[in-house]
């Protein structure tokens, strides 16, 4: 499935990032996907559009077809029962997104927003994060940079250990 994920993943972002005609890709030996295939908005069958709001100065660098992470960064009640306290700690819930646009605001300290090309199991993944988040934070990786990692949630709890 990761394997499958990363070739349409790679597909759409050749597509949509170079500006060759569907003749010159051909000549090129790249592979062509048609209109029905890749949307001009860069979907393609079996993936979702998930929008997440970001704030206004982590949009600077980033721009479509780049490859992120999202992570949030949440309350949660950590402990047993009787003996709870909240804990704020940060989760990295999506790795590796490619993102389809980027919805700049008119001043930096607005919110805009990030469209990413999630399969639908990730838009649940968004879905349930994003209300619950106090900060959404994404990370940008570098060009190349395909591999998941486990990750454990983070906390200060941890950081301080």
């Amino acid at each position: 499935m990761k394997t499958i994920k990363m070739a349409v993943m790679c597909l759409v972002f050749f597509t949509a990032v170079t500006g060759l005609s569907a003749q010159e890709k051909a000549s090129s030996g790249a592979v062509v996907v048609s209109s029905a295939a890749a949307p001009p908005s860069g979907l393609v069958a079996g993936y979702r559009g998930a929008v997440i709001p970001v704030s206004g100065d982590q949009l600077l660098y980033l721009k479509r077809g780049d490859h992120v992470d999202v992570l949030v960064t949440f309350d949660a009640i950590m402990g047993k029962k009787g003996e709870t306290t909240k804990e704020k700690v940060t989760t990295t819930i999506l790795q590796n997104i490619l993102v389809l646009n980027v919805y700049e605001p008119k001043n930096r300290e607005d919110s805009g927003a990030l469209e990413l090309l999630c399969n639908p199991v990730e838009a649940q993944y968004v879905a349930l994060s994003v209300p619950q988040a106090n900060r959404i934070t994404i990370v940008v990786r570098g060009p190349g940079d395909t591999e998941l990692h486990p990750m454990d949630i983070a906390s200060f709890r941890k950081l301080i250990r």
